[in-house]
């Protein structure tokens, strides 16, 4: 029975595996370093007069301030941007 398949570099083909392992730990480490990091959460009480885009401006420190407005509605279930006063709201801490 013939080999199909030979090395022809031993040295060459370690250093390949060598380079595919390191590259998978760094894949691997980086993902956990910069991964998924969750939202920190507060409960504020609205106040007479207040909005969605003055709390966004109070709590928002980085970013678009339309796409923090909009992650609030999605955590608060509101269908639009009107809040009543006394309505408690989840607020995104950034």
């Amino acid at each position: 029975m013939k080999k199909k398949y030979f090395l022809k570099n031993k040295k060459r083909f370690v250093c390949f595996i060598a380079f595919v392992l390191v590259s998978i730990f760094t894949i691997i480490s980086m993902t956990n370093t910069y991964g998924y990091k969750n939202d920190s959460y507060e409960i504020i009480k609205v106040n007479s007069g207040d909005t969605l885009w003055e709390i966004a401006i109070q709590y928002n420190e980085r970013g678009d301030i339309r796409e923090y407005i909009h992650r609030l509605m999605e955590i608060n279930n509101l269908d639009n941007s009107e809040i009543r006063e006394g309505t408690e709201l989840k607020v995104i801490i950034e």
